[in-house]
């Protein structure tokens, strides 16, 4: 179950500096005020200074109050790494609305059911998307959604109301109280396990993990953060490199179309002094021909997050970009108890998520959910002022995920060290049981990630009807490259691997199934492996 948030919870936060009395937009026109021509949000297609931000975002809400919307009723976006993404979170920030992004990569299926499930008063949509017209399948679903008033569309696509002419047209405005503890952003997940669900924010639960955020990634006024990772899926894509410098007077510059050479150009042209992308991303990168022929000398700090960094990887990425690795984490859901901080020793930011920061709260526990005794694995559970709201009309799932007062279940298998840093060992999920002993797949896949054949890996279990499970390794290779089941084996016996954890089935993939998060879908994969083998055994 969730903690109740008392008015006692709330002054201790307040007194301590946790949490603060203002709305996240008053943070940002404080900015807009003392540097209204400094650049705040771009994209492939604009740039907007903070005084435009302001500007289009007031407008936004001005007409998001014309249309009879009250505090509390959420507004949907679905588009791509834009400008509008900031301009829409904003603007329902000063209305006192709740901010649904939604990823374009998701089609009917997930839009119907997430609409359905966040009835939103406004649906803010762009053009078709890879073959998906979601404007097209809002009309048609549109009998279904009567809390639905308006559509509005971007970039041209022809609905109710323009998007650019709503945000350009002055309007005054007076803004609601600002209520920072109440809901008003929603995190989806990533949907690797089933349909995506919803998570809620408020600005302070924002503004705590954000603050700690620019802490420890050293960020700072007048920085340049470029988001390679989809922005309107979560933490990654859209908290890390696009609220946080808009909240210490950066500037955030989104990558729209995700293409390796593409983002080492705009990392190179734009001076970018941080980056966020998600792992697979980042092992891409490496990859690319021209990645040591550029200039990367103002990076500072690149962060990587939504997925597990192979500690190899993270000595790479500062070889290669000059500049510090930097881990965050947590869960869509539960928020981050743990952060890596620029000035970690290099071993501690390889192998390890960081230590938990200030007023959080963690345990490690057993499949009984008893905690652990210090310096052994157990499922990783935590509360933290930035988290203390469930999903958005589920209250079934928020039961399940919460638990004894506010506590996260993680699903996270970890250890903490001597000195307090906590590493990730696993998935509770994902423990593949061969023949009564446990296989870590992450420990596989950070063997398997190194050899110079391999471009990307995931490690699951199928099924064995003597053993119970076996270990498959699912393989995408470097261009050219060849593997065999045999060599992959001798080279995991050379790096002294236990016998029992070498794979027993390779399987090459040109590329994975992945969320819209960019994490591997296992589910998806465990599906495509059992029809690999029903064709072979037909064959």
């Amino acid at each position: 179950m969730l903690r109740e948030l008392t008015e006692e919870m709330t002054r201790s936060y307040l007194d301590a500096g946790v949490w603060q009395t203002r709305a996240l937009y008053e943070v940002v026109d404080e900015f807009a005020e003392h540097s209204p021509d400094r650049l705040a949000v771009a994209d492939q297609h604009e740039r907007l200074t903070y005084a435009e931000l302001r500007r289009r975002s007031a407008n936004l809400a001005a007409w998001f109050g014309a249309q009879g919307l009250t505090p509390g009723e959420p507004v949907a976006v679905q588009c791509g790494n834009r400008n509008a993404l900031a301009v829409t979170h904003l603007a329902c920030d000063r209305a006192g609305l709740i901010f649904v992004p939604l990823s374009h990569s998701w089609r009917r299926s997930e839009i119907a059911h997430l609409l359905d499930l966040s009835r939103p008063a406004v649906l803010i949509v762009g053009q078709a998307y890879k073959g998906f017209d979601c404007l097209a399948a809002v009309k048609e679903l549109r009998p279904q959604l009567p809390e639905l008033r308006v559509i509005v569309g971007l970039d041209g696509a022809v609905a109710d109301v323009d998007f650019d002419e709503v945000c350009r047209t002055d309007a005054d405005f007076s803004p609601p109280r600002p209520d920072p503890n109440a809901a008003r952003y929603v995190m989806v997940t990533s949907g690797t396990t089933g349909l995506p669900h919803m998570s809620l924010w408020s600005d302070n639960n924002l503004w705590y993990f954000l603050k700690t955020f620019i802490h420890c990634a050293q960020m700072r006024p007048g920085d340049v953060a470029v988001g390679l990772a989809p922005a309107s899926t979560g933490a990654t894509g859209y908290v890390f490199p696009v609220l946080s410098p808009l909240l210490c007077g950066a500037s955030s510059i989104l990558l729209e179309d995700w293409q390796p050479t593409k983002a080492l150009e705009l990392i190179e042209s734009s001076r970018a002094t941080h980056v966020t992308a998600i792992p697979t991303q980042v092992l891409k990168l490496f990859s690319e021909p021209s990645l040591h022929a550029r200039d990367f000398s103002a990076l500072r700090t690149f962060t990587n997050s939504g997925a597990a960094m192979p500690a190899d990887a993270g000595r790479q990425l500062e070889e290669v970009f000059g500049c510090t690795a930097h881990t965050v984490y947590g869960a869509t859901d539960g928020g981050t108890p743990s952060m890596l901080c620029f000035g970690d020793a290099p071993d501690k930011r390889y192998t390890t998520v960081g230590k938990v920061y200030a007023h959080n709260e963690l345990r490690l526990v057993d499949a009984s959910l008893r905690d652990v005794p210090v310096g052994q694995e157990g499922e990783i559970l935590w509360r933290t002022p930035t988290k203390s709201y469930g999903y958005l009309n589920e209250p079934e799932r928020t039961a399940q995920a919460f638990f004894e007062d506010g506590w996260y279940r993680s699903g996270d298998l970890g250890h903490l060290d001597e000195q307090g840093y906590l590493s990730i060992v696993g998935r509770v999920k994902d423990l593949i049981i061969r023949g009564g002993q446990n296989i870590s797949p992450r420990e596989l896949e950070e063997q398997i990630i190194v050899l110079a054949e391999v471009a990307d890996v995931a490690v699951i279990g199928v099924p064995d009807p003597v053993l119970g499970e076996r270990v498959c390794a699912c393989v995408v290779l470097q261009p050219g490259a060849t593997l065999s089941h045999e060599g992959l084996v001798d080279q995991l016996r050379a790096a002294e691997l236990a016998t029992y954890k070498l794979p027993e089935r390779l399987e090459i993939f040109d590329d994975f199934p992945k969320s819209t998060g960019g994490k591997v879908s296992k589910v998806e994969l465990r599906g495509m492996i059992a029809e690999r083998s029903v064709r072979n055994v037909e064959l």
